[in-house]
C-alpha cells in the first residue's frame, strides 16, 4: 500500500485553517455594532437618532425634521448573508413611525437600490405630517411593492427599471390648500397599480391611478431625475364640488410637472 507524502497531510490543513479564518473575519465583522458603522459612514446625519445590534441584526431610531411636524420612527433589521452571492447587500426590514408599519426587503447594489415585497400601511397621521391637507382618517395600504431604481452605470441609463404592487386607498373627503383657500374633493376608494415604463432613453415609475371599476383615475410618472408628472382625469374632477369643466371622463384635465414632493408642504 502506497504511503502518503508529507506534504498531503499539510495541504488539507491549511486548507481548514484557511476556512476558519475567513469564517472568523465573517462572524467578526457581523459582530460589530451598529453604531460605529453609522458613525464612520454617516456621521452627524440628522436623520438617525439612535443606533442599537450589530451588522447581523439591530435598530435604529429615525427622524425626518424637515417635514412640518418632525415625523420619527424606528426601523429593525435582520441582515440577508445570501445576498452577498448575488453581489448586493440586503435586509429584512420593519420600518415602524406611531400607527404606520411597513415590512419587506431592502437590497443594495453598486448602482442599484431596491424594495422587494413591501407590505403594510402608511396611516393618516403620517400622512398628515409629510403634506400640509385635510386628509382622511383612513391608511395607505401597500400590498407586496417592489421598485428597483437604476443610477447610470456602463450602458444602463438611470431610472426605474422594475416596479410591480399596489396601494389601495377607501378615499373620503380631501382639503388642500390652493390660492389663500382651502379646495374639498371626495375622494373615491381607489388602488395605484405601480410598473415600470421605458420613454425613449428614459426609465419612469409608473403608477396608475384606478377607481372600484377599474377606471382610469390620473396617471403619475417619476423619472431618474425625481421629477413627478402628474395627470388627473374629468373623472376624478367631478368628485370636487366647484369644478365645472365638461369632458369625456377619461380626458386628463390637470397636468403638473414639479420636483417630487415639492410644494406638498407650503400653505
Amino acid at each position: 500500500m502506497p504511503k502518503l507524502s508529507a506534504s498531503s497531510h499539510k495541504r488539507p490543513r491549511k486548507l481548514w485553517w484557511l476556512v476558519g479564518l475567513v469564517v472568523f473575519a465573517l462572524f467578526a465583522v457581523l459582530q460589530m455594532p451598529a453604531a460605529w458603522i453609522v458613525e464612520k459612514y454617516a456621521p452627524e446625519s440628522p436623520y438617525v437618532q439612535q443606533v442599537s445590534g450589530n451588522v447581523w441584526q439591530g435598530a435604529l431610531i429615525w427622524q425626518l425634521p424637515q417635514t412640518g411636524t418632525a415625523l420619527t420612527g424606528s426601523a429593525n433589521w435582520t441582515w440577508q448573508p445570501w445576498q452577498l452571492f448575488l453581489g448586493k447587500l440586503g435586509a429584512d426590514i420593519e420600518v415602524t413611525t406611531g400607527q404606520t408599519r411597513l415590512d419587506g426587503q431592502v437590497k443594495i447594489g453598486r448602482s442599484t437600490w431596491q424594495v422587494d415585497d413591501m407590505s403594510g400601511k402608511i396611516a393618516a397621521e403620517t400622512l398628515v405630517s409629510v403634506v400640509d391637507w385635510q386628509l382622511p382618517n383612513t391608511p395607505i395600504q401597500l400590498n407586496n411593492v417592489s421598485i428597483q431604481r437604476q443610477s447610470a452605470a456602463g450602458d444602463k441609463s438611470a431610472g426605474f427599471h422594475k416596479a410591480d404592487g399596489q396601494l389601495t386607498w377607501v378615499g373620503g373627503e380631501v382639503g388642500y390648500p390652493n390660492a389663500g383657500k382651502i379646495l374639498y374633493i371626495t375622494m373615491p376608494p381607489m388602488r395605484a397599480q405601480l410598473s415600470s415604463e421605458q420613454k425613449n432613453d428614459n426609465h419612469l415609475l409608473h403608477v396608475n391611478l384606478l377607481n372600484n371599476q377599474d377606471k382610469r383615475l390620473g396617471d403619475l410618472y417619476l423619472d431618474g431625475d425625481n421629477m413627478l408628472d402628474v395627470s388627473l382625469t374629468q373623472r376624478l374632477l367631478e368628485n370636487m364640488p366647484e369644478y365645472q369643466g365638461q369632458a369625456p371622463q377619461d380626458t386628463p384635465v390637470i397636468s403638473v410637472r414639479q420636483p417630487l414632493l415639492t410644494g406638498l408642504g407650503a400653505n
